[in-house]
């Protein structure tokens, strides 16, 4: 990345979780190489994932005026050259926070059908629970995959990158040292500010 605006997007309940600990390395990493960064935890500010009519998109308005929280989040995103989205995968997909997020902030008017999005590019990072093996060999990850790039080619995003960190509960695999598997995902993660 040679631009200098990244802003991440990113869900879990907990703020000591494996995925925030993912945010601090990718946040630490653009800090270092000089990059201003913006984040943006949906669960500490109270974000609320469920769709309703003040936010409902209006095919026939794109300049539909959506509840002032849509206006603000979408906003927020102006300026950045990059959009990280990290989140954990919980049953093969998003949490409910992300998805929600994503239904109301990425809305007609605004993210498409109007404005336009206001990133160049978008890199998510999935947290995936079990191994790559299981996760590929089930078709999960073609899913997921094929889900994003399209989301992205919709929203007419430039380029759309997807990180997988696997076995991030560390139980599907031999896992010798934990300590060393865990630091070989900071490190795929810190890699995402360098594509």
């Amino acid at each position: 990345m040679k631009e200098n605006n990244m802003y991440i997007v990113w869900a879990h309940p907990r703020s000591d979780s494996l995925t925030a600990q993912v945010v601090k390395e990718i946040k630490g990493e653009a800090q270092e190489k000089g990059m201003k960064v913006a984040a943006l935890d949906l669960y500490r500010i109270g974000f609320n994932p469920a769709l309703d009519v003040a936010d409902e998109p209006d095919w026939d308005n794109p300049n539909k005026q959506y509840s002032p929280e849509v206006h603000r989040l979408f906003n927020e995103m102006a300026d950045n050259d990059t959009i990280v989205m990290v989140f954990p995968v919980w049953w093969y997909g998003f949490p409910a926070m992300l998805k929600g997020y994503l239904d109301r902030v990425w809305n007609n008017g605004l993210a498409y059908g109007g404005k336009g999005f206001p990133a160049k590019r978008v890199h998510w990072v999935a947290l995936v629970g079990g191994s790559e093996e299981g996760y590929v060999k089930y078709g999960w990850e073609k899913n997921m995959s094929d889900y994003l790039n399209s989301a992205g080619s919709y929203l007419g995003i430039a380029e759309t990158r997807i990180t997988y960190l696997y076995n991030t509960i560390g139980v599907e695999e031999d896992i010798t040292d934990s300590k060393s598997h865990y630091e070989k995902l900071f490190e795929q993660a810190r890699g995402v500010v360098a594509e």
